[in-house]
């Protein structure tokens, strides 16, 4: 059984759980942008929450289905439609050997996940399956989807009989304007306060430049310190660089495991997940808290989400 890529758009992956242990190798974490997208659609489908998926960037795609298998759909795309006919988001459907699956483009929001029942086979890598494409690695062949191509899948045995459907509550919202909570980076007392008080003060832009390595944000330049060529030293998805141009840079899942600019701040574990909605021309307001208060809102919302999903991460 496979899937047939008809309209691959402008970047469609494999993606899921980031890699295990790739801090030992020095490579990027990678997987899922958005893991609550990721995880809700995995979950309608009775998959695990960090089972790899389609996640699709932007644009639209087009499938056809080689085989029967529920499928789901979750994220920022416009509309969903089978075989021409409009179908809900966040909701459990069933489709059949030869049905077309056709997935809107984002007008808010940057990506959205198709989850589908049955085992997507896709390249393994350090006990994942995701796709790092800077290293052609993990996924399909290591790289994002064409036109033509054919993702094969194990069959359901039998086909889920699933019939799930997402609680509005727990629908993430997507739009052009986004509050990301930070605590301070490591570099921020050493004369960097400054510049961390002043990315709270108004919000910024993503530019153009903007992928899963990260995006470069646009504003009010910040006063870079003496400290702006320090030796490398470790980096996570999340982290907000200070470079000496003033303009601050935030780390995405592709991005590279050291950096030599100040860590000025750190996106909270609970809303990382957001990174993987932004895109250019989004809007982004900085609001600092402490780090006890970034453990507590992480618990909230993991309690919020397992009533729903049962355990789960966020990466």
């Amino acid at each position: 059984m496979s899937i047939t890529i008809l309209k691959a758009g402008l970047q469609t992956t494999l993606q899921g759980a980031p890699f295990s242990a790739h801090r030992h190798l020095g490579m990027p974490a990678a997987g899922a942008a958005d893991c609550l997208s990721l995880a809700l659609a995995n979950f309608l489908v009775g998959r695990p929450s960090g089972a790899i998926a389609f996640e699709i960037t932007l644009s639209g795609a087009l499938f056809r289905f080689k085989g029967p298998c529920s499928i789901a759909l979750v994220g920022a795309a416009e509309y969903l439609r089978i075989n021409d006919q409009q179908q809900p988001r966040h909701q459990t459907l069933t489709v059949k050997a030869g049905d077309m699956v056709d997935i809107g483009p984002n007008r808010l929001g940057c990506r959205t996940y198709l989850a589908i029942s049955a085992a997507l086979q896709a390249d393994s890598l350090l006990d994942g399956q995701s796709t790092y494409l800077p290293a052609g690695l993990g996924g399909f062949h290591g790289r994002a989807l064409r036109d033509g191509d054919s993702v094969p899948f194990v069959p359901d045995s039998p086909v889920t009989a699933l019939q799930r459907t997402t609680p509005e509550s727990l629908r993430p919202h997507f739009s052009n304007d986004y509050m990301l909570r930070i605590t301070p980076g490591p570099e921020a007392a050493e004369r960097n306060e400054c510049a961390l008080d002043a990315l709270c003060l108004a919000p910024y832009a993503v530019g153009v430049r903007a992928n899963r390595m990260g995006l470069a944000l646009e504003g009010e330049p910040l006063s870079a310190s003496d400290s702006s060529n320090m030796p490398s030293a470790p980096v996570f998805p999340g982290t907000i660089q200070l470079p000496p141009s003033g303009n601050p840079y935030l780390l995405g899942p592709d991005a590279q495991t050291t950096g030599g600019y100040p860590r000025i701040a750190q996106v909270i574990r609970a809303d990382r997940h957001l990174i993987g909605q932004l895109r250019a021309g989004s809007r982004i307001q900085f609001v600092q808290i402490t780090t006890d208060r970034a453990t507590e809102i992480y618990r909230e919302k993991l309690s919020l989400l397992t009533s729903w999903l049962g355990q789960i991460t966020m990466w």
